[in-house]
C-alpha cells in the first residue's frame, strides 16, 4: 500500500517565545511522521516574507497529499494563506502544549480564517510522540491521501446492472463528484473479442495447475479452461484502461464465468463487483485503498439469534487470501446455475469493517458496520462470513431498513471506521 506523502514546514512569530525552538518541534514532527508517511520539508519556518516565498518554490515542485503545519507559536495567520495562494490543498494544523508559546490558540485563529474563506483543514493538539496524537494525525493523512488518489482510480462498468436490482441503480456524475471515481463504459464486444483471441492450449495448462494446487475441484474441466479464458479476457480489459476495478453484470449470463477471474484479479490488486454493483464496487476500492487487501462482496443472509452472530457470503468470487486456510480453497460450480468455476472456502477470522454505499445526487450515503469476524464452516456455498457485533442486531437491522441501506456489504479487516467518517 503506497504511503501518503506529507508536506511539513514550521510556522512561528520571531518576536514570541518559543520561536528559537520551533525548528526543534517540526524535526520532531518529522520523525514521528516518517513511521507512517513521506515526508517531504524545506527544513523551515515561516515568519516572513521571504521564507514563506522559499516554502512556497519548495512545495511548488512537491506532489504532497497534504500540508503540516507545525505551528510553534502565535504567528501573523496571513503568512500561511499566503503559501496556500500559492501551494492550495489540505492543511493539517499541529498545535503544542506550552504556557507561554501561543501555539494553541495561533492554531485556533488560524483555523477561525481558514473555515471563514471554506479552506480544508483538519487540526491536531499534542506533543509529536504522544500515540493518541499521532493516531489522530495518521488518520487525516490517510484520509486526505485517499481522496486525492480515489479522483485517479477508474472502474470499468460492463453489461449494465442485473435486472430487478433497481436499488443498485447509479448515479455516474456524482459518483465522481462525490467519490472521485471515473467510470468507463467497457463495450461487451470488445470482451467476446478478447475471449476469442486469448488461448486455449494455455489455459488448458493453466487449469492443470491451479487444480494442482486446489485441494477440491469439482468443476468439468472444460468449464475451467474457459473460466481461465475469461481471466485473460478480463486482464486485458484492465490493462488496456488501466482500471483499479471491475463491475460485470454477472447474474445471471456470466454467473460461473467470471468468478474465478474475480478471485484472481483480486489478489493482483484489482477491485471487482458483482451483479453490476458499480456503487458498492466503489466502495470496495474505498476498503482496498485503506487496507491494502482484498475485500469481501457479500450479501447479509442470516442472523442468529443464539450464537449472535450474522452471516454474509456470496456465490464465492473473493481473493484467495480471505480463505480461513489455503487447504478449505474449493473450485465448484456456482449455486444456482450449477456450472463454471466460483472459488469457495470459509472466511478467515478478525476484526472487520463492513460497508454499503446507495444513492444518488442528494440521497448518496456510506453506512459502517464495525464488528469480528469468527470461525465458521461452509455454511453457505460460497465465502461465507461469519461476524459478531457488539450492538443487538435488532437495533442494526432496524437502522438499515429505516435509512434504506440495500443489501451488498463490502468487508475489508481491520477498523478504518474513523478513516470512512473523515472521508465522508
Amino acid at each position: 500500500m503506497q504511503k501518503p506523502c506529507v508536506g511539513l514546514v514550521g510556522l512561528a512569530g520571531q518576536y514570541e517565545v518559543g520561536f528559537r525552538e520551533t525548528p526543534g518541534l517540526v524535526e520532531r514532527v518529522r520523525v514521528s511522521l516518517e513511521i507512517t508517511s513521506e515526508v517531504v520539508t524545506p527544513e523551515l519556518v515561516m515568519s516572513d516574507e521571504r521564507t514563506v516565498g522559499e516554502a512556497a518554490r519548495f512545495f511548488r515542485q512537491a506532489a504532497i497529499d497534504l500540508l503540516v503545519v507545525a505551528v510553534g507559536t502565535w504567528s501573523e495567520d496571513h503568512h500561511l494563506l499566503d503559501l496556500l495562494e500559492e501551494c492550495p490543498g489540505h492543511v493539517l494544523l499541529w498545535a503544542f502544549p506550552a504556557v507561554d508559546t501561543g501555539s494553541l490558540c495561533g492554531v485556533h485563529q488560524i483555523a477561525c480564517v481558514l473555515k471563514e474563506l471554506d479552506l480544508p483543514y483538519s487540526a491536531v493538539y499534542g506533543e509529536p510522540e504522544d500515540i493518541s496524537t499521532l493516531t489522530e494525525a495518521a488518520t487525516v493523512i490517510r484520509t486526505v491521501s485517499l481522496v486525492r488518489r480515489m479522483r485517479q482510480v477508474k472502474i470499468g462498468t460492463l453489461g449494465g446492472r442485473t435486472q430487478g436490482m433497481t436499488e443498485i441503480a447509479y448515479d455516474e456524475l456524482e459518483l465522481k463528484a462525490r467519490t472521485g471515481v471515473r467510470l468507463v463504459n467497457l463495450a461487451e464486444a470488445e470482451l467476446n473479442r478478447y475471449l476469442q483471441e486469448s488461448d486455449a492450449v494455455q489455459a488448458e495448462q493453466a487449469w492443470t495447475e491451479l487444480k494442482r494446487e486446489i485441494g477440491t475441484v469439482t468443476t468439468p474441466d472444460e468449464q475451467g479452461v474457459e473460466a481461465l479464458r475469461y481471466v485473460s479476457a478480463l486482464r486485458r480489459l484492465v490493462n488496456n484502461y488501466d482500471l483499479a476495478g471491475l463491475c460485470v453484470k454477472c447474474y445471471p449470463a456470466l454467473m460461473g464465468k467470471v468468478c474465478l477471474a474475480y478471485s484472481m484479479l483480486a489478489e493482483e490488486g484489482v477491485v471487482c463487483g458483482c451483479e453490476g454493483d458499480v456503487t458498492n464496487t466503489v466502495a470496495m476500492k474505498l476498503l482496498y485503498e485503506l487496507t491494502g487487501a482484498p475485500i469481501h462482496n457479500t450479501d447479509l443472509l442470516y442472523p442468529d439469534p443464539t450464537a449472535g452472530t450474522v452471516l454474509f457470503s456470496h456465490c464465492g468470487s473473493g481473493g484467495f487470501s480471505l480463505a480461513r486456510s489455503s487447504g478449505c480453497v474449493q473450485l465448484a460450480p456456482v449455486r444456482l446455475a450449477e456450472t463454471g468455476v466460483c472459488v469457495r472456502f470459509p472466511a478467515r477470522p478478525g476484526p472487520v469493517t463492513l460497508v454499503n454505499l446507495v444513492g444518488r445526487r442528494g440521497t448518496m450515503r456510506l453506512t459502517v458496520l464495525y464488528g469480528e469476524a469468527v470461525e465458521t464452516g461452509m455454511e453457505f456455498p460460497g465465502n461465507p462470513l461469519k461476524v459478531r457485533f457488539d450492538q443487538d442486531f435488532a437495533v442494526i437491522n432496524r437502522r438499515i431498513l429505516e435509512e434504506g441501506i440495500g443489501h451488498h456489504w463490502m468487508a475489508g479487516y481491520g477498523d478504518v471506521r474513523a478513516e470512512l467518517a473523515l472521508f465522508c
